[in-house]
């Protein structure tokens, strides 16, 4: 029985279309990452359409886009068999080869078990964990440039920082055209580029719905303007996700000042994870220079 439109349904013995209930879906699809988290899918339903197929005992993520299908999380359980089951779906509508058919998301773990099974697994993406206590806080001789940065921005502005109201979200549509205009010159003709030109809409969707979704945000006014805003989530007990953060870029120290003050927000987590790089090297300097306590690797598989 398939209620999403999915090629090839009858593959499954069931497809629903993927719910917005957090509890559920990590239940279903416990990952340690950001990026496979249900926020992560939910906010991105404008690119592709996701489901949530069961076999028998074993059940899988499908995200469809275009014509083709992937799993942007292993099966559940992760063994052979579901790997094997997986990539028999994908090549029934991708056609056989590597490419387009693949399983995302996997932990260093589940791709050492991978790799026994005669696999070969690649590295994808990493996401960059911080201490949460230390961001906000801080202090020492690390965070100096960080903590001057802040400084400054409360010397030269009156600076509020608040929960995001529903009223935010036509300034924060405005926002969102100016952060784009200022950081588009550094990506042209890259994947950066046209990531950045299909994000809006993932914005609009998770600050219109994330409340649903378990997503909480803020917003920092100066003088009035609203020139930053911030979303973020729980992935577990012990880490907060922050899945989206827009500042005016030429105003010195609001991004360290909204992220400082995130963190001083989630007292009862130990952790920030804030996500991958996305292949951008600054992007990737600019995350090391917060000081991450881990570095936590993805990988992908592709079929034999």
């Amino acid at each position: 029985m398939s209620l999403v439109p999915l090629p090839h349904a009858d593959f499954f013995d069931r497809v629903d279309p993927l719910e917005g209930d957090p509890e559920k879906f990590i239940a279903a699809y416990p990952s340690p990452f950001l990026t496979a988290s249900l926020p992560s899918f939910l906010m991105w339903q404008d690119e592709f359409l996701y489901a949530d197929a069961l076999s028998q005992n074993q059940r899988f993520l499908i995200a469809f886009y275009d014509k083709y299908v992937y799993c942007p999380t292993p099966p559940r359980p992760f063994t052979k068999d579901s790997v094997e089951a997986a990539f028999s779906y994908l090549k029934s509508v991708n056609g056989p080869g590597p490419g387009i058919s693949r399983i995302e998301g996997l932990t260093e773990a589940q791709s050492g078990e991978a790799q026994s099974w005669g696999f070969t697994p690649r590295p994808t993406l990493t996401e960059y964990v911080y201490d949460r206590a230390k961001l906000s806080a801080l202090s020492g001789d690390p965070y100096r440039a960080k903590r001057a940065e802040v400084n400054h921005l409360i010397k030269h502005h009156p600076v509020i920082f608040r929960p995001y109201r529903r009223a935010d979200l036509s300034a924060c549509g405005e926002l969102f055209e100016l952060w784009k205009s200022q950081r588009l010159p550094h990506f042209k003709g890259s994947m950066g580029e046209k990531m950045l030109l299909a994000s809006q809409k993932a914005h609009l969707r998770a600050l219109t719905q994330g409340e649903a979704w378990g997503l909480k945000a803020w917003v920092v006014l100066l003088g009035g303007r609203l020139a930053a805003y911030t979303l973020g989530g729980a992935l577990d007990a012990g880490t907060f996700g922050v899945y989206l953060e827009v500042a005016d870029l030429t105003i010195k120290g609001l991004s360290a000042y909204i992220f400082q003050n995130l963190c001083r927000q989630m007292e009862s987590y130990a952790f920030i994870n804030t996500g991958d790089a996305e292949g951008l090297p600054k992007l990737a300097e600019s995350k090391d220079h917060w000081h991450p306590v881990r570095k936590l690797p993805i990988f992908a598989l592709d079929p034999n």
